[in-house]
């Protein structure tokens, strides 16, 4: 009789427990069905928010004309701050092309004589200015479409803005079998803007070196005045293997900035070039 009410007992706790582990068990699967349910939710919306932003990217602009996109959505745009603007553009293939478009435009100037030893063409772009992030016309900018698209209400906020002037990229490839094969060399020509004082770079390693060109300041970096360090953090370098060569032409206000990765092209061939932009529209 002990024996049947022990079994008995056994079997009420069994069902007791089954019971409470079947809700536990339910009540955790309706969370896990929720939480997809909002994953599957939020992926979406990100996708209708690409789709759209994709098609202001895709869409066919006048020159001069620069879309600048704001989204109001925290996992799109986490810290709410960030933007992106599409601007006309007109790309070229053939160099002759480019030059007489650009002087059609008037374009800064952007020509050489002669390519760099052992490179060769690759492309030539034309596109509206967009003011640089850390002057004081890109932050007056940016603050504006920032305030301007959280003001809105709009998921996708859309500002068109229409600017005269221009930036011009040229780029060239390392030629096959060279001692510059598979380097990268661009030159980019645009309106200087004014740094905004307010913005605190971070310091290099080492100084860049201070060059004179025909009577035009210029600073070529390499190395160590690429890695830049924090006192909190280590030093880094997001451009291992690169050279840069920049100045901003006294008489025309036209910032130049000429980049070069791999290969094997040296700081005295980067003069040479600059020495050719600056001697080409004196």
């Amino acid at each position: 009789m002990r024996f049947q009410k022990s079994a008995i007992a056994l079997a009420s706790l069994g069902l007791l427990l089954g019971s409470a582990y079947g809700s536990a068990s339910a009540a955790s699967g309706s969370k896990s069905s929720t939480k997809s349910a909002a994953a599957a939710s939020s992926q979406q919306t990100t996708k209708k928010i690409q789709a759209q932003v994709d098609a202001i990217r895709l869409q066919t602009k006048k020159p001069g004309e620069i879309y600048y996109v704001y989204v109001n959505d925290k996992k799109y745009n986490p810290g709410g701050v960030s933007y992106q603007a599409f601007s006309y553009g007109l790309p070229f293939k053939n160099y002759q092309e480019y030059v007489q478009k650009a002087q059609v435009l008037k374009t800064p100037f952007l020509q050489l004589k002669q390519a760099p030893e052992d490179f060769q063409f690759m492309s030539a772009y034309l596109s509206a200015y967009n003011p640089k992030p850390d002057s004081i016309e890109g932050q007056k900018l940016s603050k504006q479409i920032v305030a301007e698209g959280k003001a809105s209400g709009k998921t996708v906020f859309v500002k068109k803005m229409t600017d005269k002037r221009w930036s011009v990229t040229l780029t060239y490839h390392g030629s096959e079998g060279s001692r510059q094969a598979g380097a990268f060399l661009s030159i980019i020509a645009a309106p200087a803007g004014t740094p905004d004082p307010s913005i605190e770079s971070v310091p290099s390693l080492a100084e860049p070196e201070k060059l004179s060109v025909e009577g035009q300041d210029l600073t070529y970096k390499a190395g160590d005045a690429l890695k830049y360090k924090k006192a909190s953090s280590p030093a880094v370098n997001n451009s291992q293997d690169a050279q840069y060569l920049e100045w901003t032409d006294s008489r025309t206000k036209i910032s130049y900035t000429i980049y070069v990765s791999k290969g094997k092209i040296t700081k005295e061939a980067l003069v040479s070039l600059a020495e050719q932009i600056i001697t080409g529209q004196s």
